[in-house]
């Protein structure tokens, strides 16, 4: 699998269980059809950055895909696109 490093600020809707259910990226609406996996990865926490959290989905817009979704604090971006 081969992956595009994005790194862009998106709009995440988030249903009442806290899960993703669709993102804006580049005024598109995508769609999460499938969350396939998630973590956590470590920060420096000791100077106030908080932890990431790292989603990956299915989501289509269109033609479905596979996206790496990053929450970091409130703020969301898409850190990846793999094709």
């Amino acid at each position: 699998m081969v992956s595009r490093h994005i790194d862009e600020p998106i709009t995440v809707h988030i249903s009442r269980e806290s899960v993703p259910t669709a993102f804006i990226w580049r005024r598109r609406l995508y769609r999460v059809v499938e969350i396939l996996s998630w973590w956590r990865e470590a920060s420096e926490w000791w100077n106030g950055e908080p932890v990431r959290t790292l989603i990956r989905v299915t989501a289509e817009c269109r033609v479905a895909g596979t996206y790496e979704l990053c929450r970091s604090g409130s703020n969301w971006s898409l850190q990846r696109v793999l094709d």
